[in-house]
């Protein structure tokens, strides 16, 4: 048990993203706002955020579904 509880703490203070800083994000009410990454932190509690909001309340573009990214992205895809 105790080799469990300490195996857990590891999970639990090691957290790997796939951002940066410049990436971008869908934000606001209904997630399809962009929003650019300025800055990576943590809350008082530990929490990730980004540009000083929690992590939770962003959807990764990069990661999403083509029907599903913004047509901005879409049309820059495009050019390149």
């Amino acid at each position: 048990m105790k080799k469990l509880l300490t195996e857990w703490r590891e999970y639990l203070n090691e957290m790997k993203l796939d951002i940066k800083v410049g990436d971008v994000l869908l934000g606001g009410k209904f997630k399809n706002k962009r929003i650019i990454v300025k800055e990576i932190g943590k809350d008082e509690l530990g929490q990730p955020t980004i540009n000083g909001k929690p992590l939770l309340k962003f959807r990764i573009e990069k990661q999403l579904p083509d029907n599903k990214k913004s047509k901005k992205t879409l049309d820059d895809q495009k050019k390149k």
